[in-house]
């Protein structure tokens, strides 16, 4: 009966009409879209060659994220040689100006966002830390993930297209972190993996499930595929093998794409799309 009484009540107040705020007190909480906010960093090059390599790659990232991800504008951010023709409003990339850049990320990323951070340049091993070759002071990869871990971003990709880069994975790896790497942490030379991976994104027959759009992962498979072919073509010793850490234990599989099957990276990464 008491069961019965409680059902009645509980209807009938479920009935009553709702009471309505006076006009001057109803306000709209608005519901924000996420973001995408990125962050591209050209280290400095000795080689004029690879120096004119890492200029193509940021001008192609630069269209890429503008017209093929069509982010706005004020959320693209590049440091990158003043002498450079690939993009004459970019910061000089020293590292007062990376940390001031990262700060002001910090304060406009919000939690439901996504923030791309891309390095591509020289960079090499001291005392087991590996250090990125910016103009003046060169950076740890541990400063650089202290400085990072400042972006409350939800959803991060991390890309290193530098010597050795397989070093920082560790350092770098977080919640809901894609942590991409040219190459081993043994692996010390000059790579080309962002020749190979910013086409990748774009091109249709990265999509190897063909469900019309490319993940971060195929692109990754297609791009690894590419230099295996670069190598072997020219017969020359392979000294890059792209590694990737998704799965928060700091230790990057070189066959992410395997993920199904061996239970280790590639998981996150298979469901990342930059063009959503």
């Amino acid at each position: 009966m008491i069961g019965i009484i409680f059902l009645t009540l509980l209807i009938s107040v479920n009935e009553l009409p709702a009471a309505e705020a006076p006009d001057n007190e109803k306000t709209t909480v608005p519901v924000r879209s996420k973001n995408t906010y990125v962050l591209v960093v050209s280290g400095i090059s000795k080689d004029p060659n690879d120096r004119l390599e890492k200029d193509k790659s940021v001008s192609d990232l630069r269209n890429f994220f503008l017209d093929g991800v069509k982010i706005e504008a004020d959320r693209l951010s590049i440091l990158m040689v003043k002498s450079s023709s690939a993009d004459k409003a970019s910061q000089i990339p020293t590292a007062k100006n990376l940390k001031k850049t990262i700060d002001t990320l910090a304060h406009s990323v919000k939690p439901q966002d996504r923030f791309i951070f891309y390095y591509l340049g020289q960079a090499n091993v001291v005392t087991g830390k590996l250090r990125f070759n910016l103009l003046g002071e060169d950076i740890t990869h541990e400063k650089l993930a202290e400085w990072l871990n400042k972006i409350s971003a939800s959803s991060t990709l991390i890309v290193l297209d530098c010597p050795a880069a397989g070093l920082a994975a560790k350092a770098m790896t977080g919640h809901g972190r894609i942590i991409v790497c040219a190459c081993t942490s043994e692996q010390r030379y000059s790579t080309q993996f962002s020749r190979y991976f910013i086409s990748a994104l774009v091109d249709r027959e990265s999509d190897i499930d063909a469900d019309g759009k490319v993940s971060l992962l195929e692109a990754f498979t297609s791009t690894s595929r590419h230099l295996d072919d670069f190598y072997r073509q020219r017969q020359l010793l392979k000294t890059e093998t792209p590694v990737l850490e998704d799965n928060q234990d700091g230790i990057p599989s070189r066959h992410p794409w395997r993920f199904e099957i061996d239970g280790k990276d590639g998981l996150t990464a298979s469901k990342f799309f930059l063009k959503e």
